[in-house]
């Protein structure tokens, strides 16, 4: 009678400790998924942070050669009419000489 008792006692606890086992083993699976979803979220958030300090870095650079053209692009269109201006006179100056001009 006890070693039928303890037969049967001995047979529930491997069959707790085998729903134990299995349980353990799927715990840890879907632990091993988690991790491996938290790796590739924490790449994807390195990624787009380097792209957006990229991203920075270029928007600044554009700022740069804008502002530049900005505070500058007066007076290089008034050197550059200056400029037309002696082109045009130095043209109609050569095409006199080629005439027989007096200069």
């Amino acid at each position: 009678e006890a070693q039928k008792m303890y037969e049967e006692q001995r047979a529930a606890m491997q069959a707790a400790l085998d729903a134990q086992m299995g349980t353990k083993l799927a715990t840890e699976k879907e632990l091993a998924d988690v991790r491996s979803q938290k790796n590739d979220a924490e790449e994807f958030k390195d990624q787009k942070s380097a792209d957006l300090v990229a991203e920075t870095d270029l928007k600044d650079s554009i700022y740069s050669d804008c502002s530049w053209v900005k505070t500058h692009f007066d007076s290089r269109r008034d050197k550059r009419k200056t400029e037309m201006d002696g082109l045009v006179e130095a043209k109609g100056y050569l095409a006199g000489v080629m005439k027989g001009d007096d200069v």
